[in-house]
C-alpha cells in the first residue's frame, strides 16, 4: 500500500521566479522570490499543496522564509544556511530535501497525531520494556527481583557455583596476601 501525501500523485515542485532577483544568496535557486510579503507569497502558494518559495523577511531584512503550502494553509519557517539548509536542528544539503522532509513531518503530525498520542499514554508493549515516561519499565522491576533472589541464595550457600566462586576467591585472596609477605 502506497502512501500518498495528497489528493493527487502529481508533484509540484517550488514555485519557481521567472526572472533572477538582485542580490539572490548563491545557494538558493530560482525558488527564491526576493522580498515580497506574507500576502503575496500566500497568494503565489494557494496553487498546490505542498508548493513552496523562499523570501526575503520584510520585517528583518537579510533573513530568509521557507513558505511552505500544507493543509491549505501558508506556513512560513526562519530559514538558516551554515552550508547546509536548516530550519530546526536537522540540516540538509538541497532546499529540496529539506522540504520533503518538513511535508513529511507535517503530515504525520496532522494525520497520526492522536494515534501517537494513545501510544505513548497506552503502550501496548510494556512486558519487553517499552513503557511511558510514568511508570518503570517491567524489565526493571523484574531485575530487582532476580537479583534479592541471587543475592539471597548467594548469602546462604544454596548455589552450588556461588560456593565455588567463594572457595576460589579465598584462595586467590590467601595466595596474595602470601605474595605479599614475602
Amino acid at each position: 500500500m502506497a502512501l500518498t501525501l495528497f489528493d493527487t500523485d502529481e508533484y509540484r515542485p517550488p514555485v519557481w521566479k521567472s526572472y533572477s532577483v538582485e542580490n539572490r544568496p548563491k545557494y538558493y535557486g530560482r525558488e527564491f522570490h526576493g522580498m515580497i510579503s506574507r500576502e503575496e507569497t500566500d497568494q503565489l502558494l494557494s496553487v498546490a499543496e505542498g508548493s513552496y518559495l523562499i523570501r526575503e523577511s520584510q520585517r528583518q531584512p537579510g533573513t530568509y522564509t521557507l513558505a511552505l503550502r500544507f493543509g491549505s494553509q501558508t506556513r512560513n519557517f526562519r530559514l538558516y544556511y551554515d552550508g547546509k539548509h536548516f530550519v530546526g536542528e536537522k540540516r540538509f544539503e538541497s532546499i529540496h530535501d529539506l522540504v520533503t522532509d518538513g511535508l513529511i513531518t507535517l503530515y504525520i503530525e496532522t494525520k497520526a497525531a492522536e494515534y501517537i498520542a494513545k501510544m505513548t499514554i497506552n503502550p501496548i508493549y510494556e512486558h519487553i520494556g517499552y513503557t511511558t515516561l510514568n511508570r518503570e519499565p517491567a524489565y526493571k522491576q523484574h531485575m530487582a527481583v532476580l537479583k534479592e533472589a541471587h543475592d539471597e541464595k548467594e548469602a546462604t550457600g544454596q548455589d552450588g557455583v556461588s560456593e565455588k566462586r567463594r572457595v576460589i576467591q579465598q584462595d586467590r585472596d590467601d595466595d596474595l596476601f602470601n605474595s605479599l609477605k614475602h
